[in-house]
């Protein structure tokens, strides 16, 4: 499979992904309930980082039909991807240890966050053509290690949902 094959389905799961985030928010919660602080954050990084993978998956399609240095057409949208993908991260963690989020899944949310944010530095760092020069392979498993974590995400969303 092409990298540019690879990058669409990734594209569209991260479509799917997002509406279902949006399933679940427009019917998962009980009528006459709000949402707790720890559901809503869930639904907005969930949405949050499926638009990005969404915009970083096109972002090479876009860069190709104005140049086709290999540094521009995957660096720029490894470089963001990467940078995003971390910023997220530590917003999540630091976000959910301030408040207090309890982990639904903890030993695989804590291996699949600890593998996301390796994969991300590699991402970052090959964009920058430092290691794996502008490796469209591991920009692939970056963006795959994503909606990854973003999968746990929304079984952990569903989780706390069903438990009431």
């Amino acid at each position: 499979m092409a990298p540019e094959d690879a990058l669409a389905s990734i594209a569209e799961v991260a479509i799917g992904l997002a509406g279902f985030s949006g399933l679940v928010a427009a019917f998962g919660q009980r009528s006459g309930q709000s949402w707790r602080g720890d559901q809503k954050a869930r639904i907005i990084f969930l949405v949050a980082l499926s638009f990005m993978v969404i915009t970083t998956s096109l972002l090479p399609w876009a860069i190709s039909g104005w140049t086709s240095s290999a540094s521009l057409v995957w660096g720029i949208p490894m470089v963001t991807c990467g940078a995003l993908t971390l910023t997220s991260l530590l917003v999540w963690i630091v976000l959910s240890r301030r408040h207090g989020y309890a982990l639904q899944f903890p030993r695989t949310s804590i291996s699949i966050l600890s593998v996301s944010g390796a994969l991300q530095i590699a991402v970052l760092l090959s964009g920058f053509g430092v290691i794996l020069p502008h490796s469209s392979a591991l920009f692939v498993l970056g963006l795959l290690s994503v909606l990854i974590f973003c999968a746990n995400m929304f079984l952990a969303l569903l989780h706390m949902t069903w438990r009431g």
